[in-house]
């Protein structure tokens, strides 16, 4: 049964999202027996957490090992600027829960990697599965490891007695709020009505085993003040009174309805009351759009059948009069565009674009340009340009789209705006590919004599061109390469501490630079998990650093790790190494 548990996934009950990854980390790892450790656990990525309720986590850990404190568990989102080059929002990218934790035994403990189940955008479960954790536990007083260990089963507790009344009170009141202090009863604070008084009662019921008591007074509490923190801890430690189970957990409608709980009677009829509002709307509105079509069915049999023509032709008859009627005013729009000077229509301004490569021969990885042409008119100029592939599959664009000089155009009116897009393609490419570019064109136009200005949006294709990005070779490719692209690559590694004792985790941070590809998920054999990302030098450098927790177990230097990886600017496969620090041990 233990390893069932132990295997079995956590529940994230209320979050549902994209997917997400998952890591896991104490504030230190080398401790004595019974010392307080801090768990982080971390989860990445686009999902709502709004709902989220840390999960008991004490159940699914070896109690032998481990004392986790569930009801120390807190919670922190952080938000972040994601995207790509073409897109970029801010996110709530990351939940963390974090946990108070102790060692119960001596020697080297691995917390256990624990495994959570949410739901995705589909509905469907997914689970992620974080790292484990080394700890080095070291020997303490045998007293705290006895005393931790007869604490172990303790039933939680409820809020402490609160001294502030939060309230004003009288002279008299307040003589009668100390005196229930001093010697605190559920008769002594029966006489307060306000919340701190009700909750004083509540928690001097369940010390004196009145769960049903207390839960009286709780469930009154949630619904005229909302559900708080103090009055979830009093739920919880009266329903591990009730059935007698130090792991009781809050029923599953309390945690995930939460957002709702957490407001007053007025909040809460107030939120059903906009929802029903909104339920009546939509019916409504579905009513009238049901009776506007069962009104236009019925016109429609109503119409007599023109010339013998039966039904079908006449619907049809109809719908062919509605197009032509929006050809027509399309058309009328395209032309109230073009201008008339002096009753001589002047034509729209004519764009074109053209696209090349430079250099023309592409390999993957290899940075090159596109070149866009964009000629128009001298008396013209042209603005906000928006530039789209039209094919997105493994293009990557490295830096700032640059103004060129002007190009040559055949018509001497012309003139010709060039601008070149650098770019890679991470993935070997064959076939068309063009770019759709938009903006605002704007001038003067003369005719009979006068001019008007102008200014109107435009959008023109350029004619597609055959792109071919060939593989990498082959000839020489490393067994260990996993796809890195990159000219040059920095590749190093920090440890906190080289000075350790026997069996001391040491922690250490691989430092990864990269100018190119970095294949998404990729890390270092090895690592427990990512620690961040992000760019420098302009953009056009990649930074990545993990961490690695390394047992000193009598190894003389930390692991030595190597990189494969193809440098595109000297056409050939490269390894960058890390590792190897010299680990010294102060026991001997």
């Amino acid at each position: 049964m233990t390893a069932f548990l132990l295997l079995a996934a956590i529940k994230l009950a209320g979050v549902t999202g994209g997917e997400l990854t998952t890591r896991a980390y104490f504030d230190v790892n080398n401790a004595k027996v019974g010392d307080p450790l801090v768990l982080t656990i971390d989860f990445i990525g686009e999902a709502d957490f709004t709902a989220l309720h840390p999960p008991a986590l004490s159940r699914h850990v070896d109690r032998a090992d481990w004392k986790v404190d569930d009801l120390s568990a807190k919670t922190e989102t952080d938000t972040k600027r994601v995207g790509g080059f073409f897109s970029s929002r801010e996110v709530a990218i990351a939940r963390s829960l974090t946990y108070r934790v102790r060692p119960m035994r001596e020697g080297v403990l691995w917390f256990p990697a624990l495994s959570f189940e949410y739901t995705d955008a589909d509905g469907s479960p997914r689970t992620v599965t974080a790292n484990e954790i080394p700890v080095h536990a070291k020997k303490a007083e045998q007293v705290v490891v006895k005393d931790l260990a007869a604490d172990f089963d303790k039933m939680p507790e409820p809020p402490e007695i609160a001294e502030d009344p939060g309230v004003p009170l009288s002279d008299d009141e307040m003589f009668a709020w100390r005196k229930a202090c001093a010697d605190p009863s559920p008769e002594a604070f029966a006489q307060f009505a306000f919340p701190a008084g009700r909750m004083n009662e509540a928690t001097c019921a369940i010390r004196e085993g009145k769960w049903q008591h207390a839960l009286r007074i709780y469930n009154r509490l949630e619904w005229s003040v909302g559900q708080t923190p103090d009055i979830a801890r009093g739920i919880l430690a009266a329903r591990a009174l009730k059935f007698d189970n130090a792991e009781a957990e809050l029923p599953v409608w309390r945690v995930v309805g939460r957002p709702v709980l957490k407001y007053a009677w007025a909040g809460r009829v107030g939120i059903i009351v906009g929802f029903l509002a909104g339920v009546t709307l939509l019916f409504w509105l579905l009513g009238r759009a049901i009776r506007a079509l069962a009104c236009v069915a019925i016109a429609l049999l109503l119409v007599p059948a023109a010339n013998g023509q039966g039904l079908f032709e006449e619907m049809e008859r109809m719908m062919e009069e509605s197009r032509r009627e929006m050809q027509q005013h399309m058309q009328q729009m395209q032309s109230s565009m073009s201008m008339t000077v002096n009753g001589e229509r002047q034509k729209p301004v004519e764009i074109k674009a053209s696209l090349r490569t430079e250099p023309a021969e592409l390999q993957v990885g290899e940075p090159f340009a596109f070149i866009l042409a964009l000629e128009s008119p001298k008396s013209s100029s042209i603005g906000q340009i928006q530039i789209q592939p039209s094919e997105m599959y493994g293009l990557t664009q490295v830096g700032r789209a640059e103004n060129l000089s002007d190009g040559k155009s055949t018509n001497p009116s012309n003139v010709v705006k060039r601008l070149s897009i650098p770019v890679r393609y991470d993935v070997p490419f064959k076939g068309k590919i063009s770019f759709t570019v938009s903006g605002m064109v704007s001038g003067r136009q003369v005719g009979g004599g006068m001019s008007l200005m102008f200014s109107n949006s435009f959008r023109v294709e350029s004619a597609p061109i055959d792109l071919d990005i060939k593989p990498l070779p082959s000839a020489g490719q490393p067994a260990d390469f996993s796809g890195i692209i990159s000219e040059g690559l920095r590749f190093t590694e920090s440890v906190d501490s080289a000075k350790v004792e026997s069996n001391d985790v040491i922690r250490i941070t691989y430092h990864l630079e990269t100018r190119g590809y970095l294949p998404k998920g990729w890390k270092p054999q090895g690592v427990a998990f990512e620690i961040g990302r992000g760019t420098s030098r302009g953009g056009d450098v990649t930074v990545v650093e993990w961490m690695r927790y390394f047992v000193a177990d009598g190894a003389a230097h930390t692991p030595r790790i190597s990189i494969s990886y193809y440098d595109p600017k000297a056409k050939s496969y490269r390894k960058a190494q890390a590792g190897g620090t010299n680990v010294e041990y102060k026991d001997e």
